[in-house]
Order: C-alpha cells, then sequence, then structure tokens
C-alpha cells in the first residue's frame, strides 16, 4: 500500500503528505506507554487504530528488543515491533522504525563510554543518545553488525518504508566531549591528513579542555570541535549506509536536534548538510514554540533544515513535532502552517500516548494526543480537524516546493567553531552560550522574514555552486571564515551575487567591497538592491502575518499555497487581512481559495493599482490560501 520515494510517501502509487505519530515504547525503561505487566498487545492495536480513525497515515517505532552475537552471528528478537508493524499495515498506517537505542556493545567491551574534559565517563542522562566513543573499532563494527542485522529482520515487512539511524545524535549539552583515548588518537591522525601538524608533532598533541583565553590561538579548539563535529555525523551516515545493506528499499534519515542554528551548536555536533548529503531525508525534532518572538527562532530551524536537503536535491521530515499534553490546539496549528509553509514532507508528531506516569519517569504524561489513561487532550479535536484538512489538500502539498526568493544567510561551522571559542568563554551548558555568528544569524533571518521575503540557509560552496537560485548573501560576521570560505563569497559575487554583511553595532546590512564604506541598509532596502522583490505580501489590522509560499503543477499549470501564520503573541485574529501579488511576481492567479479547518471557501480575486488583491476572511491561527484553484477543485 505505501512506498518512500526521496522522502514523499506514497499511498497506492500516489503522493500524499506523511502525517503520524511515534508510537515510542523506548529504550529507557521508563519512557513506556504501557508498563510491562499491561496488555502492551492489546493496548497498541487500540492505539493504532485510534490513530487511523484520527486521520494518521504513519506510525514511528524503535526495534526493541534483543541484539546479541551468538557463535560469531549477530541474531535478532523485536516480537513486540514485530506484531505492532503488522497491526499498523492492518490498520492502513505505514511505519518507520528506529534502529539503534544507546549504543551497541555486542562483544562487551570495557571502558568505551565517552569521557568530559575531566577525564569523567558520561553520566546516564535519558536524553543523551549516543554514549560511547565513536572512534574505538570495536564499538564501530558492533555498530555496524547490528545494525545490518537489525535492518535485515525487517526485509520485506509490508508498509516498513523507513530507517532511522540513532535518535537526537550530538555531544551531551552540558560538559566538553569526547577525550576518550581512542577519540584522541583518531584526533592526532586528523590533524596530519589535514596537514596542520607532522606525525610526530601530533603523537605528542593533546587536544584543549577549556576555550581559549582572549589573548590565545583560538585554531587548536576549533579544529577539535570541526573533528568531532565530523567524526559524529560520518559514523551516522556508515550507519545508514549499514541499514542499505541490510534492507536496501526503506529510505533512511536521522533526528538532528535544532543545534546547528542555535547557541552552543559547536559543542553538539550536528551537520544537517553532511547529513543530507548521504541519507535520503534529512530529519529534524522541533519543539520551538511557532508564535510571537519565537516563531522566528523556529522558522530558522524549519528553513535551515530543508535548505541543506534541498542543495542536495532531498526533502526534509519532521520525526519529532511539539505535542505536549498541554499543548494548545491553537498552538498545534500554528505548528502546522509553519512546518507545510516551510516544504515539509512528512509531520511526526511526539507522540500519541502520553508515558505511563512512574513517579520518577522523565516525562511521565508529558507528550501525547491522548494522556496516558486514554482520555484525549485539549487539542485532540482541531488536531483531528488539520489532519482531515492536510489529507484533503494532499494532492497539492505533498509534490509542492517551497517558493525561493534568492535570499540566503551563510552557515558556516567555521566560524561557528571560532566564535565559540571567542565569545562563549567558560559557560559548559548549551543555554549559556551566546556566540554572535548564531546569535546575529537569528537577528538576520527574522529581518528578512519580516521584509517578506523567503530565507535559505547556505555554505559558502553552495553559493559559489549556485545552489537554491540564490542571488543575496546575507553573512553575519566575516571573522572566523575560513579561507576557502572568503575564496567562495568572492567567486559568487563575481558571478553577480550580493554579498551583504550584517552590522550588528548599526542593526544593518553593508554590502560587501572592495573598498570604501558601504551604506548601511536596512534588510529590505539591501534586498531591493539586490533586485529581489517578494512574490507577494500580507497585510492586515496588525503585523502578525507571516507567510511562506509552496508551489506546484496542476494538469501542466503552475498553483500556489500561500501559508499563513499568524504570530500574534496575544492570540488576536489577523482583521481586514488581504493578499497582494505585486505585477513582476512570478505567481499568477485569477482565483483562489482558503483552506482552514473548518472549511474551504473561494475568495474574491481582483485587479488593483498594488498588482492582484486577493481578499481574505479573519485569520485566527492562521490559513492557507490556494492560488489558481478555487474550492470546487480542491
Amino acid at each position: 500500500m505505501y512506498t518512500l520515494t526521496n522522502g514523499i510517501l506514497h499511498s497506492d502509487g500516489k503522493p500524499v503528505l506523511a502525517l503520524g505519530m511515534s508510537y515510542y515504547p523506548s529504550y529507557h525503561p521508563q519512557k513506556v506507554p504501557v508498563p510491562p505487566e499491561g496488555d502492551r498487545v492489546g493496548e497498541m492495536k487500540k492505539d493504532l487504530r485510534e490513530m487511523a480513525e484520527a486521520g494518521f497515515n504513519f506510525v514511528r517505532v524503535a526495534a526493541l528488543g534483543d541484539v546479541k552475537l551468538e557463535n560469531g552471528q549477530v541474531s535478532t528478537s523485536f516480537p513486540f515491533i514485530d506484531e505492532t508493524l503488522r497491526e499498523a499495515d492492518r490498520v492502513g498506517i505505514a511505519t518507520m522504525v528506529r534502529l539503534q537505542g544507546y549504543y551497541f556493545n555486542l562483544r562487551g567491551f570495557e571502558n568505551i563510554t565517552m569521557l568530559d574534559e575531566n577525564d569523567e565517563e558520561m553520566r546516564f542522562h535519558w536524553g543523551w543518545f549516543v554514549r560511547n566513543c565513536l572512534n574505538h573499532e570495536g564499538i564501530i563494527e558492533d555498530n555496524r553488525n547490528a545494525t545490518v542485522a537489525s535492518a535485515r529482520h525487517f526485509d520485506g515487512v509490508p508498509g516498513m518504508v523507513s530507517f532511522q539511524i540513532y535518535n537526537e545524535p550530538a555531544y551531551p549539552n552540558a560538559g566538553f566531549y569526547d577525550y576518550h583515548p581512542e577519540t584522541i588518537r583518531a584526533h592526532r591522525r586528523w590533524l596530519v591528513e589535514r596537514g596542520y601538524m607532522s606525525g610526530p608533532e601530533a603523537e605528542r598533541y593533546e587536544p584543549p579542555r577549556r576555550r581559549p583565553h582572549y589573548d590565545e590561538d583560538p585554531a587548536p579548539w576549533m579544529r577539535w570541535r570541526l573533528f568531532l563535529t565530523e567524526r559524529m555525523n560520518d559514523f551516522l551516515n556508515d550507519l545508514s549506509d549499514r541499514a542499505k545493506e541490510g534492507y536496501a528499499l526503506p529510505e533512511t534519515l536521522t533526528c538532528h536536534m535544532p543545534c546547528p542554528v542555535m547557541p552552543g551548536s559547536a559543542i553538539r555536533g550536528e551537520d544537517y548538510f553532511r547529513v543530507a548529503q548521504s541519507m535520503d531525508i534529512l530529519g529534524i525534532t522541533h519543539y520551538i514554540g511557532c508564535k510571537g518572538p519565537s516563531f522566528y527562532s523556529a522558522a530558522l530551524v524549519l528553513d535551515a533544515a530543508e535548505s541543506a536537503a534541498a542543495v542536495y536535491g532531498k526533502h526534509a521530515w519532521l520525526i519529532e513535532y511539539n505535542a505536549r499534553t498541554a499543548l494548545a490546539p491553537e498552538e498545534w496549528e500554528r505548528e502546522t502552517y509553519a512546518a507545510i509553509g516551510a516544504g515539509y514532507k512528512g509531520i511526526l508528531y511526539y507522540q500519541w500516548r502520553a508515558d505511563y506516569p512512574y513517579a520518577d519517569g522523565p516525562e511521565p504524561e508529558g507528550f501525547g494526543m491522548v494522556f496516558n489513561n486514554g482520555t484525549r487532550t485539549v487539542k485532540y479535536d482541531r488536531a483531528v480537524a488539520m489532519t482531515a484538512l492536510l489529507n484533503r489538500l494532499s494532492p497539492w502539498l505533498a509534490c509542492a516546493d517551497r517558493l525561493r526568493s534568492g535570499a540566503a544567510i551563510l552557515f558556516s561551522e567555521h566560524a561557528n567553531a571560532y566564535w565559540d571559542a571567542r565569545d562563549n568563554g567558560g559557560a559548559k551548558k548549551t543555554h549559556e552560550c551566546a556566540e554572535r555568528s548564531t546569535i546575529y544569524t537569528r537577528h538576520i533571518y527574522a529581518a528578512l522574514r519580516q521584509a517578506g521575503t523567503s530565507v535559505d540557509v547556505l555554505r559558502a560552496c553552495d553559493l559559489a555552486a549556485g545552489a537554491l537560485g540564490a542571488r543575496a548573501a546575507f553573512v553575519p560576521v566575516l571573522e572566523g571564515l575560513s579561507e576557502d570560505e572568503v575564496a567562495d563569497l568572492d567567486a559568487f559575487a563575481a558571478s553577480g551575487g550580493a554579498v551583504y554583511v550584517y552590522d550588528a553595532f548599526n542593526q544593518g546590512f553593508r554590502r560587501r567591497q572592495t573598498s570604501g564604506q558601504a551604506a548601511l541598509l536596512s534588510a529590505a532596502e539591501a534586498l531591493e538592491q539586490a533586485g529581489i522583490e517578494p512574490a507577494l505580501r500580507v497585510e492586515a489590522d496588525r503585523p502578525c502575518l507571516a507567510v511562506q509560499t509552496v508551489t506546484g503543477t496542476n494538469e501542466g499549470k503552475p498553483y500556489y499555497v500561500a501559508c499563513l501564520t499568524n504570530i500574534d503573541s496575544l492570540e488576536r485574529p489577523a482583521l481586514g487581512a488581504r493578499l497582494i501579488i505585486p505585477a513582476g511576481s512570478p505567481i499568477k492567479a485569477d482565483k483562489a481559495a482558503v483552506a482552514t479547518p473548518e472549511g474551504i471557501v473561494t475568495t474574491a480575486v481582483r485587479a488593483g493599482s498594488e498588482g492582484i488583491v486577493v481578499e481574505l476572511p479573519d485569520v485566527t491561527t492562521g490559513a492557507f490560501v490556494v492560488l489558481g484553484l478555487d474550492a470546487a477543485q480542491l
């Protein structure tokens, strides 16, 4: 019934949005929907049936059971998960299986846990999902063999279309890791391979265990962090390949967090681009609120991950989207409008049934469409209505791509590592970090979105290669870029691209040029100078509507879906709203429909002095405005 091709789910050969849930008896013994003494199979069948009745077509599970090395062969046993996959297929739900827990150590190696800067073993924390040294050859081999065997276990299971490689894989968000002797040896080899040191120099070298002081060279710290980031993501990509070796058909992804565009990124080690290049889908988790000031942080994460996937011709999925039991229905709707506007092809909410309320459980009754006893949360009915709307619009959304403006923010791991060294001092927790490269990125993103344009997040090499049609690059800070990145920016400019550098002191932008002081510009002025005009703009009684547009074709003709999100902190509706499509916009429309969970209605479209004007009803949490189609066609 279900297949997955280039990140797009197909049902009976037709593309559909993947809309699903985590049903997640976890590797942590106290994060379970049903305790061991309960009727786990019976309750699972009930939950899956209710998921399907609520309109969800996808479920994410974990390969819980036994993976053992016996007589030189890896054996697997996942009886509960096998039963879950059979039941999901029976009720018409596609499935994804997470293949790894916290680690594999099939041969019982000792002293293989990551070490912090004080040579202390990483303590067990339920949310630190990668625990073992990633440079221990025995552990690497055990992970490979266990992944192959686990993937092979599911070969041919109907409706099982995707493998997840680890969960939220990153170095811990408190302390500095990994100082295991095998990691230090691997770093020494890396320094020689990259030409930073000779062999004898590297043999005597010890990586830094703190950030440099203001008068010390930041390079050793930067190289250490960049090496660890490469190692983490290459480890994941290798296991993606091993999963394909076990069963080639399912598409692979991991479940990265928002770390790459959040403060403290250099010590977490996540890399959207490196994973997007090697895996089939770029998957992320996302729990940032989509209203008020936090909206721009939330939207930046969505756009950054989608941009990284799109560079490689792939798609992004939300593997965990916020479904707290206390989540307001308005927030569920806003989250969904924002995700669809960012071009996501899969949205898996976390989770269906809240965790059993063990007294000392990590998140008892914390996340779910229903509480642990099955009682519906306050968001339930409106969430189901939104899912019904997305299922109805699925033919128009499943293959629609984000409409790009040509504006991009420069992303640089090198600069992030440099400013982590310079700005974060003794901070050992990511929420204490404030490296300016990341903080400025957030300021730039908000300014560009408020100017009415969509935004990509690209590396310098992507800009030089002409990726995603970028015509203007906004640089958070020049200091800290590598020589290669500067050369790529020069190549981008030489090909006609405009490069603007953020002036934090004056909160504006200056065009990068070889001589003289460029004028200070606002984001809107810089976009206008670069020849980038918003494809449409939205107006209302207050500036509370954020918009992103996706586009596709129907019978050879283009259509556009403007995804509106009302981000007003006080939950006030946007009154007197209208879309204006300027004369020079690529968007052409002589009819339009407004779609919300309350229904789909045709709306007035008229020519005005400013261009095409689409009249809108009052907008509460948001709306989909389908341009080029009317309600009868939807």
